[in-house]
């Protein structure tokens, strides 16, 4: 009778299609890294895996509390999240050019992550708390604002695919919450103006910014022409456009994937950023396809939930992490084919990374706790 009651009143689509997007994820990590010789890389399956078990938790306990009283506690959240992106620049330990992770022994937790969910629950204590004035312009430069803090000090890492994600999420919030149309566009042309003036400033004019590491101003340089670093971010997308081409309709079978295989597709990344490059040689134009479908299904889901949501606060959850999700799909997919440039951004249930997958399981563990409030009462 107990587990009946954890399950009534369960999304069950969105469940499954995000248990299938965690194994599929799982089975895809184990090729990518097989054959490694670097211990770590792999044990990156099983280490997943119980990553996956852990995201389970924290789903539950989000699924099964009352939405309304994380959101009331916003500000505690939002407060949390950004002392630990103070602690992580004071002490936290650099990772591929970026002081991005803080560990406890054996243990280690990325802050920006966890500032995602951190920022959902402040920027929805603040749209409550605004909500009568939700259509004036000064609401919306609030929003913007709490948004800056945390994009400031993820850049500060620097990070810069983490903190591309929350003007995508204030958008999310904003056009569910009723705002004006036109006041939509500030925090979509904060982003553009802010994505054009930096490819123009790096990609055409050959100036770094200042906030940026030299490879992650490469990675911009490179976008325009791969010539530019031939043996470094010009060759990951180079073999990446070659490991999903050469995948063809049905893929070249799982673990004989010669790009991931030969090394040609760098190890280190092929398991998180590049996860899709390994599944569209392996697995084709069928699997690329049916992992996009997999991963629209769940957003279509999330729409769908926010849509039924019983009241405001369900409705603003539904589109922040509607916003989070979606950002993330579409830049991992993109850069791995050329449509943006390389930021290091995983896919979400898929890319390697205990953190982001447990900030993702909670954050649909938030979604089943609107469905169930409707259903349920």
């Amino acid at each position: 009778m107990r587990a009946k009651r954890v399950f009534r009143g369960m999304h069950w689509p969105s469940l499954f299609l995000m248990l299938g997007l965690c194994l599929f994820g799982v089975m895809v990590i184990y090729s990518a890294t097989h054959t490694s010789e670097a211990v770590d890389l792999r044990n990156a399956a099983t280490q997943q895996a119980a990553w996956v078990g852990l995201g389970l938790v924290l789903f539950f306990v989000f699924a099964l509390a009352d939405y309304h009283r994380w959101v009331e506690q916003g500000w505690f959240w939002f407060g949390g999240g950004l002392l630990l992106l103070l602690l992580v620049l004071a002490f936290g330990r650099e990772v591929n050019g970026a002081k991005s992770w803080i560990r406890f022994g054996p243990v280690g937790f990325q802050p920006a992550e966890v500032m995602k969910l951190a920022f959902l629950a402040g920027a929805c204590a603040l749209m409550v708390a605004l909500r009568d004035r939700i259509e004036k312009f000064s609401t919306v430069l609030a929003l913007v604002g709490l948004a800056l803090i945390p994009v400031f000090l993820i850049l500060r890492q620097p990070d810069l695919g983490s903190a591309a994600v929350f003007l995508p999420m204030c958008f999310g919030l904003l056009f569910v919450g009723g705002t004006r149309l036109r006041y939509l566009l500030i925090p979509a042309g904060m982003g553009l103006a802010g994505v054009l003036a930096i490819y123009f400033y790096v990609g055409h004019l050959g100036k770094e910014l200042p906030f940026l590491k030299t490879y992650q101003n490469n990675r911009i340089r490179t976008f325009f022409d791969p010539n530019l670093d031939p043996l470094g971010a010009g060759w990951t997308i180079r073999q990446s456009i070659i490991a999903i081409g050469s995948g063809g309709v049905t893929g070249k079978g799982y673990l004989h994937g010669d790009q991931n295989l030969y090394g040609f597709l760098p190890k280190n990344i092929a398991y998180n950023d590049f996860i899709f490059s390994v599944l569209g040689e392996e697995w084709g134009f069928v699997g690329g396809a049916a992992l996009i479908l997999g991963q629209a299904g769940l957003l279509l889901c999330i729409a769908w939930i926010g849509w039924r949501a019983p009241d405001f606060t369900g409705r603003l959850l539904a589109g922040g992490v509607l916003g989070m999700l979606f950002t993330h799909f579409f830049i991992n997919v993109g850069m791995t084919i050329k449509v943006v440039p390389i930021t290091g951004i995983p896919l979400p249930f898929v890319s390697y990374g205990g953190t982001f997958l447990a900030v993702c399981m909670a954050a649909m563990g938030l979604m089943q706790s609107v469905w169930r409030q409707r259903h349920l009462g």
